[in-house]
């Protein structure tokens, strides 16, 4: 559930890049995404708890954009 999470919040911010985010993702370089994993767990968490929430459903556009800036800059280098 978790990792599905993850590859929506990603999807939904840049459809067409998930594998490369996800592999970044799993070989720990986490420190170059750290809105986007905050924002995961958050919404991993509400989950486990039965509240359904989406990224749009529970954040504004300045946190999604933000996760779009960092994707961006990591895929820029």
């Amino acid at each position: 559930m978790k990792e599905n999470e993850l590859k929506k919040i990603i999807s939904f911010v840049c459809d067409g890049y998930v594998d490369t985010v996800m592999t970044a993702i799993e070989e720990d370089e986490i420190k170059d995404f750290p809105i986007t994993i905050a924002v995961w767990h958050f919404i991993v968490e509400l989950k486990e708890k039965n509240i359904i929430y989406g990224l749009n459903d529970a954040f504004d556009d300045t946190i999604i954009d933000m996760i779009f800036r960092e994707v961006s800059n990591y895929l820029a280098r």
